[in-house]
């Protein structure tokens, strides 16, 4: 059997479960990794949390088709085992579909973009498909994003991050936007550009399509010249990030802010 310290999951976060936040999501799986008996490898410091790294924060009220997180463990542990323990521990709607076993060294997982769908009402298709074409056509779209929290409002040009839009043949808007630390626009303000937010607001929900990664960068080959330490020509090992404590940078039409600030 394969053994790992280090291991790629993909799962599922569907039906109620998505009514959750990322920190409540987080807290979830902390508690299953202790009631599934994983020895995860924790963090140091006043409060110890399981090193969980997630390609993606996941929005309240959005469902997964296919998020990734990576866990660090303990001791080595077979991929299928892992899986299949945190199968049989996991509530209702949450479904693990892959463990990919990773070299201790790889990096972070990391979007190369990210896909949400939602349903159009079949008399609103020819419109929505109009409005599609309308935005992709034009070079620039300003949004106003209000800040409650900091009594202000921010005026910014999302149609850069909007790598794509179209009708899905099956009648959903599909959007493919930037997924970029520096800046992302809310798939929520790309529905009301097309003046289709209240497609949410009338029931519908947004469904995240599986997370497209990046391809881990080359190695760089080693510097060769005259030092003999040896450390010297090393490559330096990417830092570890601790996702418990980053800010959460998902859409979300509820809970919280994500990309331009």
């Amino acid at each position: 059997m394969t053994q790992a310290s280090k291991v790629r999951l993909r799962f599922a976060k569907r039906g109620d479960l998505r009514l959750t936040s990322h920190r409540d999501l987080i807290r979830c799986l902390e508690r299953l990794l202790r009631r599934a008996e994983i020895p995860a490898a924790f963090t140091r410091g006043f409060s110890p949390r399981p090193k969980l790294t997630f390609a993606l924060a996941m929005g309240l009220g959005i469902e997964g088709q296919g998020e990734v997180v990576d866990l660090e463990l303990a001791e080595p542990l077979d991929p299928g085992d892992l899986l299949g323990r945190l199968a049989a521990a996991s509530p209702p709607g949450l479904q693990w579909l892959e463990a990919l076993p990773l070299d201790p060294s790889a990096p972070p997982p990391r979007p190369a973009w990210v896909e949400y769908l939602i349903p159009v009402p079949e008399a609103r298709r020819e419109s929505a498909a109009r409005a599609v074409e309308a935005l992709l056509r034009s070079e620039s779209r300003i949004v106003t994003r209000r800040r409650p929290d900091k009594g202000r409002a921010l005026d910014f040009d999302m149609r850069p991050l909007l790598l794509d839009a179209s009708l899905t043949p099956e009648g959903a808007l599909r959007v493919r936007l930037k997924a970029d630390p520096d800046g992302s626009v809310r798939p929520e303000e790309v529905l009301e550009t097309l003046g289709a937010r209240d497609l949410l607001e009338g029931g519908g929900h947004l469904t995240r399509a599986p997370l497209e990664l990046q391809p881990p960068a080359a190695t760089p080959e080693p510097t060769r010249g005259r030092s003999s330490d040896p450390a010297a020509a090393a490559p330096e090992t990417p830092p570890r990030t601790d996702p418990a404590r980053a800010p959460e940078t998902t859409p979300n039409h509820r809970d919280h802010p994500e990309g331009v600030a």
